[in-house]
């Protein structure tokens, strides 16, 4: 077997181990379009406690801070391979003043793990960007359930399929479509870059 049939029969067996849900109307009648993932900061509640889940070289957290102005930013990651342990050194030094000023923190590990060691209700929102596999996904937005407020949001990044580029298989679609069936929440706001790797914004049901 050559090393495309191995990565076909891979990507087939994610597929067929990763479940589908059925949204009803009211998961997404009140779901409004964006144009990027940049306008939705405006669309958030600004001087609150935010997580960035997934904050690889810190690009995103530069927008976060200039856009939606939150009292704290908390940076989640694992920095623990090659290509982005890097990462953490350049967000200590790029946002040095704020990290001294305790507007943003760091969290060195996995995503799940770290989760854990937060209050509940203590996030006004948080924004997943981590590995976007269907398993690690779910897990986050069920600990991101108990940890953001009653009234806070849910987004994340890579609201799509797959990768292209490098060929990879995501679960992201169909985790947040079984979160939002089976703990009660809705979409709130869907971003539709060019490029495909679109963000989601969710909200509870009722609110």
């Amino acid at each position: 077997m050559d090393l495309y049939e191995q990565r076909e029969r891979r990507r087939a067996k994610l597929v067929a181990d990763t479940p589908l849900t059925d949204l009803g109307y009211f998961q997404t009648n009140n779901c409004r379009v964006l144009p990027n993932r940049l306008e939705l900061l405006h669309h958030l509640p600004g001087r609150g406690i935010v997580a960035e889940i997934g904050a690889a070289f810190g690009s995103y957290s530069a927008e976060i801070l200039a856009r939606n102005r939150p009292r704290e930013l908390h940076l989640i990651d694992a920095w623990d391979t090659d290509r982005y342990r890097v990462g953490m050194k350049e967000i200590e030094k790029s946002f040095a003043s704020e990290i001294r000023a305790g507007r943003l923190h760091l969290h060195q590990g996995y995503s799940t793990a770290r989760l854990k060691k937060f209050s509940d209700n203590f996030f006004d929102w948080v924004y997943i960007d981590t590995n976007h596999t269907y398993q690690t996904t779910w897990e986050e937005l069920v600990l991101c359930d108990a940890k953001v407020k009653r009234e806070g949001h849910i987004a994340g990044h890579d609201f799509c399929t797959g990768n292209v580029v490098r060929p990879m298989v995501y679960g992201v679609i169909q985790a947040v479509a079984k979160f939002c069936a089976e703990y009660g929440w809705q979409y709130e706001y869907i971003t539709l870059e060019s490029h495909g790797h679109f963000s989601f914004c969710l909200k509870r049901l009722g609110l």
